[in-house]
């Protein structure tokens, strides 16, 4: 089953049931492998309950006329792969729980990324309930691409969803890595929740239209500090900063800018956290681009002094 054990840290792990969306993913990971001058292995993983039981005579047999079957498939898709984007490609098979079986072979092979299709042979809605994506985003340390769009055009514009954390670093530099023809476009998307506040305080609409606006001015400051202090300010093609609910935000400048892929950090929580809060996932659920999640590195986020700003508005009122 092409067992060969090897780290690489140009090496592209695609993951493929050999649906639709799936061969679409593998078209986008070819991609980034040849414009990264990296090399792309595809894996397939055969779900236990798909596999013969053990006590019933005869299943040894079964299961390997099963895997043979697939992974004839998988070389096929394979040779394909090679023969139209030039690239090496290499071939894996595992039985197994899809996610868990992914993520170890992520993590013995090093690699620098991992792609999966958008829907697979679920919903939208299961993607982020006990799904392959959702599990994976979970227990990968490498980020995981969602290839959601059927183009392999190399991504001409990036949107940096950012929010001036750790992790926010963490996919810009991914994203500058990965995705070096395109243009990157930096995003930070404000909740203004101290506005509540004010109005309770009976503030006029002119003092807190001020004190937006100073919250505003802050954010830009420290969204361009940000950009310069992670030396991305030479692949920078526009910031802008915007108040408003942050998925909403990502959602119109992604439209907007005509961005291919949009690019979240994620930070290290509990899966139901993780579900309930991700502004990523909700992103999800009314886009079309492609989308990146790069996790935290294992330290603590910087705090936003915007957010510092707007805290501190609604101890005061």
């Amino acid at each position: 089953m092409d067992n060969i054990e090897y780290r690489d840290a140009r090496t592209i792990l695609c993951a493929t049931d050999f649906c639709a969306a799936a061969v679409a993913a593998t078209g986008r990971a070819a991609q980034i492998a040849q414009a990264s001058h990296g090399k792309l292995e595809l894996m397939h993983v055969i779900p236990l309950h798909r596999t013969p039981v053990y006590r019933n005579s005869g299943w040894q047999n079964d299961r390997d006329e099963f895997a043979a079957e697939a992974m004839a498939r998988l070389r096929a898709m394979t040779q394909e792969t090679q023969a139209k984007f030039g690239v090496p490609v290499a071939a894996h098979l595992a039985f197994g729980v899809p996610h868990a079986k992914i993520a170890a072979r992520a993590e013995a092979t090093g690699a620098r990324l991992v792609v999966v299709g958008s829907r697979g042979r679920r919903s939208l809605r299961g993607m982020f309930v006990g799904s392959t994506a959702y599990e994976l985003r979970r227990l990968l340390r490498a980020p995981l691409l969602i290839a959601r769009n059927r183009s392999t055009r190399s991504y001409e514009r990036a949107l940096l969803a950012i929010d001036l954390s750790s992790a926010s670093a963490a996919a810009a530099h991914a994203a500058a890595d990965l995705f070096p023809d395109a243009a990157l476009h930096f995003l930070y998307a404000c909740s203004p929740l101290f506005e509540s506040r004010l109005a309770m305080a009976d503030a006029s609409g002119e003092a807190s239209h001020a004190y937006r606006n100073e919250a505003l001015l802050i954010a830009g400051r420290d969204l361009d500090g940000f950009i310069r202090n992670n030396g991305l300010h030479r692949r920078r093609a526009s910031s802008l900063v915007q108040r408003g609910y942050p998925p909403a935000c990502i959602r119109q400048a992604a439209a907007e800018l005509g961005a291919s892929v949009v690019a979240f950090g994620t930070k290290r929580k509990s899966r139901l956290a993780t579900l309930i809060a991700s502004v990523g996932a909700e992103f999800l659920r009314g886009s079309c681009q492609d989308v990146l999640f790069v996790k935290a590195p294992q330290s603590l986020p910087h705090r936003p002094s915007c957010d510092y700003h707007w805290q501190r508005a609604t101890a005061f009122t």
